[in-house]
């Protein structure tokens, strides 16, 4: 018993084994499932644009998805090898095999018999060949909506009956609801919707020839059509009448039906009506941000829906073949189509934790996800197997439900857009000293709560979710938010959303502690004591301290910016003092140096790895599937699969980087440490890749600064000052040419997001000098595109 509990408080079962550095000898790699035979749901990473379409000739359907995410960016196509849909209407799927890049909002139209593939003011007529490698640019600006959008979704068809081919768009528009942070004390959102709008910009010309009038809101009255955005507009004969009908998405889980009762060449629209289930109720995805494509899929006469959903899933919501109250077709509930088992993934933003969650000796991976679900995956292989034979995903339930938490209509601080979304992120250890691993959680809520494990070691069974409770006191009192209209509920933490509650024995005096973000985003030492027969929870004590001695904060930002910050306690360099994996590019390896006024000092030893696999973020954890004893990384990625990377002090492995004297790849180094420390709003290690030099010289917008001190103090003006913010950055298009051994020439594409929606972007060309130091920017020059002009409404 007394093995089996020290192992559970440390919640891995290696927290004290061994590794030097942070440097890799191997590069990331994707977990299989290893496991032939397997059928799982099919997927793509985070977003699902689906393109169904015959794409490799053989007279069946087969599914084409596009995915604009970072690190599974691509478009791939899943071969159907069973034959028509008419017989089987779900074939199992060949894994999907990458064919091009992706790109955002991509839809295709199926016209004459064939598809045909827009992306944003571009067709691409190679497709099939080529896939989104090559565009052509239609007469249209890529925006037809006066302002801002985020959704953009073009399709082909003849709106107007004259036999020419018109171009139709789905504009999603946040201006007024804004982002974040827009409730009342009472918990009312304050601001506007999502607005989704559809335009028609009439082809004047002809269809080898197309000359497209000024593009046109499609009206309902004397009102635009709206869904709450995301539209996704599809046009057809829904209800069998001989005009052409349109259905829309949205950005949360529901379908809109506006009935044509014009004529065909005169198209006028009836105010929307959603779609219902065969029960009456509501027509639902499972997740939101989701993009139906109409097409008659099992071949029956009738246009069903091929439908994607936010991560990365894809359903047929089946045409029922009639119409129900006025006139609106009927859909049967979605279905998700399936495929032969490829990589392990779980829904999107996969936040895994290592650990022998059935107790049979080996290493399981237990991951949240976006949509608020909590994941069983078992490892079937048993220890000492370093590539193991997974099971399917398998969901947890607490007191006999599936384990969902969702925000619901005011549960995120960014409003109700996100009501689907969960974020869970969790660790496992023994938090009531039962000798039991129980389940601690965090969510899109804030909400810190557990779940007590009242099964066995080998057959876990959890109860329903208790708050954590902290005993706070008079000289530190329960504090809440500065932002957000949650508060907490007796003695229950509520802290920054998104963010890991670690589960560890910090101090190793044999009771579980909790390390996480506290209200203000530092990290914050939750010590257990004992009163009594109980255990309780003392009140955060921000012990964790940068090397200058300062406590570290993780996160500064406010409301949606906040937590967000995905954290393992790990030794990781086997010298007996428990460090810290940070979310990064991979993760940032926070390396112990010592204890201090009773807390503990870190040094930020860098990235695991030179490969960038962040999008949202990356969660990082460990797990030893090979019984070595020394942990290696496992990380959930946006893309929902999880990345492993051995420890570089394996056995066999060199604890060496992962290349050596190559200065393309050391460059290309630089640029994934400025991507990391700007995403994780470190302003001052980003200009750490600078040449601290008053030779430095940085030429953008037509101004020239010489000298590291203008340099830094020109950023801190743009991105630090107050009403400021940095945004997220990433790079694309890299190309490193060397110019000797000690020199190189770095170009590219820089793009930022910022938290009022903006999007600036450019190139940026950079000559680097190798020094004793490191490899550092020594001449920046970076341009800024131009800001595309305002169009017509």
């Amino acid at each position: 018993m007394g093995t089996t509990s020290a192992r559970l408080r440390s919640a891995a079962g290696i927290l004290l084994a061994l590794a030097t550095t942070a440097a890799p000898a191997q590069d990331l790699e994707r977990l299989k499932f290893n496991n032939p035979g397997l059928v799982v749901d099919l997927g793509v990473g985070l977003w699902a644009w689906p393109l169904p379409m015959d794409f490799d000739g053989d007279g069946d359907l087969d599914l084409v998805v596009d995915c604009p995410d970072k690190p599974y960016n691509g478009v791939y196509f899943f071969e159907n090898a069973t034959g028509p849909t008419s017989k089987v209407k779900w074939p199992v799927f060949k894994p999907g095999r990458r064919i091009s890049k992706g790109l955002q909002n991509v839809q295709v139209s199926h016209v004459d018999g064939r598809p045909r593939v827009l992306s944003p003011g571009m067709e691409h007529p190679d497709f099939l060949k080529s896939g989104l490698e090559r565009g052509e640019k239609l007469d249209l600006p890529a925006n037809v909506h006066p302002n801002k959008v985020r959704g953009n979704f073009w399709r082909y068809v003849d709106y107007d009956g004259d036999g020419r081919l018109d171009v139709v768009v789905g504009a999603d528009d946040w201006t007024d609801y804004g982002w974040d942070d827009g409730y009342d004390a009472s918990g009312r959102w304050t601001r506007g919707p999502l607005r989704g709008l559809v335009y028609v910009a009439r082809n004047v010309g002809e269809s080898d020839k197309p000359k497209y009038d000024d593009p046109f809101r499609i009206m309902i009255g004397d009102k635009a059509l709206e869904v709450f955005g995301w539209p996704s507009p599809n046009f057809g004969d829904f209800d069998g009448d001989g005009d052409l009908d349109l259905l829309c998405g949205e950005f949360l889980d529901g379908f809109t039906y506006f009935e044509n009762v014009g004529t065909r060449t005169k198209p006028d629209y009836a105010p929307g009506r959603r779609l219902a289930g065969p029960d009456g109720a509501p027509l639902v995805m499972d997740l939101e941000m989701i993009t139906p494509t109409a097409i008659d899929w099992d071949l029956d006469g009738d246009l069903d829906l091929i439908v994607g959903d936010e991560d990365g899933r894809v359903a047929l919501v089946e045409n029922a073949g009639s119409v129900g109250p006025a006139r609106t077709p009927r859909f049967l509930a979605p279905v998700y189509f399936r495929q032969e088992a490829d990589d392990v993934k779980f829904g999107a933003l996969a936040t895994p934790f290592g650990f022998d969650w059935d107790g049979d000796g080996d290493f399981d991976v237990v991951s949240g996800n976006t949509a608020g679900y909590i994941g069983f995956v078992e490892n079937l292989s048993g220890p000492g197997v370093a590539r193991p034979r997974w099971a399917a995903p398998r969901l947890l339930e607490a007191d006999g439900r599936t384990i969902r938490i969702t925000a619901g209509p005011n549960g995120s601080i960014q409003g109700p857009c996100e009501a689907k979304w969960g974020y869970t992120t969790l660790s496992l250890a023994d938090w009531d000293g039962d000798a039991l691993p129980d389940l601690l959680v965090n969510s899109i809520l804030g909400r810190v709560h557990w779940y007590k494990n009242v099964g066995t070691r080998t057959v876990p069974k959890l109860a329903a979710a208790r708050p954590i409770e902290v005993a706070w006191t008079a000289e530190h009192p329960q504090p809440h938010l500065a932002w957000g209209w949650l508060r907490p509920e007796g003695d229950a933490l509520l802290t920054q959303w998104r963010t890991t509650p670690v589960a560890v024995d910090w101090n190793r005096d044999g009771l579980v502690d909790l390390v996480m973000l506290d209200q203000d985003g530092y990290l914050a030492f939750f010590e257990r004591a004992r009163r009594g027969d109980s255990l309780v929870l003392l009140p955060p004590r921000r012990a964790f301290l940068s090397e200058s001695g300062e406590p570290l904060r993780l996160n500064a930002k406010a409301a949606g910016g906040s937590g967000r910050r995905k954290i393992c306690v790990v030794d990781w360099d086997r010298d007996g003092k428990l460090d810290l994996l940070l979310n990064a590019a991979n993760a940032l390896f926070y390396r112990q140096e010592g204890s201090r006024d009773g807390g503990w000092t870190f040094r930020n030893a860098g990235l695991l790895s030179n490969r960038n696999i962040e999008g949202h973020d990356v969660s990082p954890t460990v797990v030893d599937f090979d019984a070595d004893g020394v942990p290696d990384f496992l990380g959930g990625a946006e893309d929902g699969r999880f990345y492993v990377l051995r420890n570089p002090t394996s056995v066999g492995q060199a604890a060496t980087p992962a290349v050596e004297h190559d200065p393309a790849h050391d460059v290309r180094e630089v640029l994934t440490r400025q991507e990391a420390a700007w995403n994780a709003g470190d302003l001052d290690g980003f200009l750490t890749t600078y040449w601290d030099s008053p030779d430095l010289v940085f030429q953008s917008g037509g101004t020239k600064t010489v000298g590291f001190r203008p340099t830094r103090d020109r950023y801190h003006a743009r991105y630090k000052a107050e009403g400021r913010a940095m945004g997220k950055l990433d790079f694309s298009g890299l190309e490193v040419e060397t110019l000797g051994p000690d020199a190189a020439m770095a170009r590219g594409g820089w793009h930022l997001v910022m938290p009022d929606g903006a999007e600036p972007h450019g190139l940026f060309t950079l000559i680097l000098r190798r020094f004793p130091d490191g490899w550092k920017i020594v001449h920046d020059h970076t341009s800024v595109a131009d800001p595309e002009p305002a169009k017509k409404p």
